[in-house]
C-alpha cells in the first residue's frame, strides 16, 4: 500500500499491539528463535537514504514497513521523511528523491508510536538489514525511546550463503525467484519484492532443515540487531551537551585547518572507521553537520 508523498502515512491495522515495554520488547525477541518462521510475525521493511552511511551522518527520507502475519498483511507504513539535512544528488540519481519532495513532510520522531506498533514482536525482514538497521537506529536515537530489540533476516546474506544467484542485488534475486519487480529504489515497492523474495527462498530452505527463527538466524551467518546510542567518554561539558541534547559552543578544526567557533545542537554520536563523529545542528552553517571529535579543541556555553 503505498501513501501520497508529503502527507500522512497510511497506516492499517488488524490487532497489531501496541509496544508495552522494554522488557515485554526483549522477551518477545527471544522468544521468537525457537518459533518456526511461518508462524511469527513479520516487518518487512526498506529505507531510502541521503547517502551510505549513518555514521556519518545521512539519514533516513523515505521509510516503507509491511507487517505480515500468517503471510497475511496486517499493517503497512510508507512515508517520505524530512531527514533534517539536504540530498546530495548522488543519492537523488538514485532513489529520485530530491529536497522539495521532503520539504514539508514530517521527521522521523513523529512516527515513532506507528513504527513501533508494527515493528512489535516481530522479526524484522530486509534485504541488506545491517544497512537498514543502523540508520533505523540513528534515527530511533533521536526519538529519545530505548533502543530497539527485534531480530533481523536478511534477505541479501541467505542469498549470498545459501543461493547461487548471478547477482545478489534485489532485482536480479526477485527475477531468479520469478517475484514481479516493479520501480527499484522506492521503499514500498523493495518492500513487497523483499517479503516475496523471503517467502519463496522459504521453500528450498524448510527442505534444507531451516525452519525456526535461530536456524534462518544462523544460515545468514550470525545474528542481526539494531544497536543503541554510542556512548564515548567527552570532556564534561560537553559530555553533558550531547547526553542532555542541550545546545553547546565549541571550537573546531575544520577540514581545510581553519578554527572557527560556532554553536551546535547534539544529536547522536558515532564511529566509523575507528574515529568518533558527533552528528548536530549547527547554527553557523544552519543545517545538520558531522563533526569528527578530536577536531573539537574545546567547548564552552552556548
Amino acid at each position: 500500500m503505498i501513501g501520497a508523498q508529503g502527507i500522512h502515512p497510511i497506516i492499517t491495522q488488524k490487532g497489531v499491539a501496541r509496544v508495552r515495554d522494554t522488557h515485554q520488547q526483549e522477551q518477545s525477541s527471544m522468544e521468537l528463535s525457537d518459533q518456526l518462521i511461518d508462524e511469527v510475525p513479520l516487518a518487512v521493511l526498506d529505507t531510502e537514504t541521503t547517502g551510505l552511511e549513518s555514521a556519518l551522518g545521512h539519514r533516513t527520507i523515505e521509510l516503507a514497513i509491511l507487517r505480515l502475519e500468517n503471510w497475511q498483511e496486517v499493517g503497512s507504513f510508507n512515508q517520505l521523511i524530512n531527514p533534517g539535512r539536504t540530498i546530495p544528488p548522488s543519492a537523488s540519481r538514485i532513489n529520485h528523491i530530491h529536497d522539495v519532495d521532503v520539504a514539508n513532510a514530517p521527521p522521523f520522531v513523529d512516527y515513532a508510536d506507528d513504527i513501533a506498533e508494527l515493528l512489535q514482536g516481530a522479526l524484522v525482514v530486509a534485504h541488506n538489514a545491517t544497512f537498514d538497521a543502523g540508520f533505523i537506529s540513528a534515527e530511533w536515537t533521536l526519538t529519545g525511546r530505548p533502543p530497539l530489540l527485534n531480530q533481523c533476516a536478511c534477505t541479501l546474506l541467505i542469498a549470498r550463503r545459501q543461493f547461487s544467484f548471478w547477482r545478489n542485488s534485489l532485482g536480479e534475486v526477485a527475477r531468479e525467484l520469478g517475484v514481479r519487480t516493479g520501480r527499484a529504489h522506492r521503499a514500498m515497492n523493495d518492500t513487497w519484492m523483499t517479503s516475496q523474495i523471503l517467502r519463496r527462498m522459504l521453500i528450498d530452505l524448510n527442505q534444507w532443515g531451516i525452519c525456526t527463527v535461530g536456524e534462518l538466524v544462523h544460515a545468514q551467518g550470525g545474528p542481526i540487531r539494531f544497536h543503541p546510542p554510542l556512548s564515548i567518554d567527552l570532556p564534561p561539558p560537553l559530555g553533558k551537551a550531547v547526553r542532555n541534547r542541550s545546545p553547546i559552543g565549541i571550537r573546531y578544526l575544520d577540514n581545510s585547518g581553519a578554527t572557527t567557533e560556532r554553536v551546535i545542537e547534539p544529536y547522536y554520536m558515532s564511529n566509523h572507521r575507528g574515529d568518533d563523529y558527533l552528528i548536530a545542528f549547527c547554527r553557523l552553517r544552519n543545517s545538520q553537520r558531522t563533526f569528527r571529535v578530536d577536531r573539537i579543541l574545546g567547548a564552552f556555553p552556548a
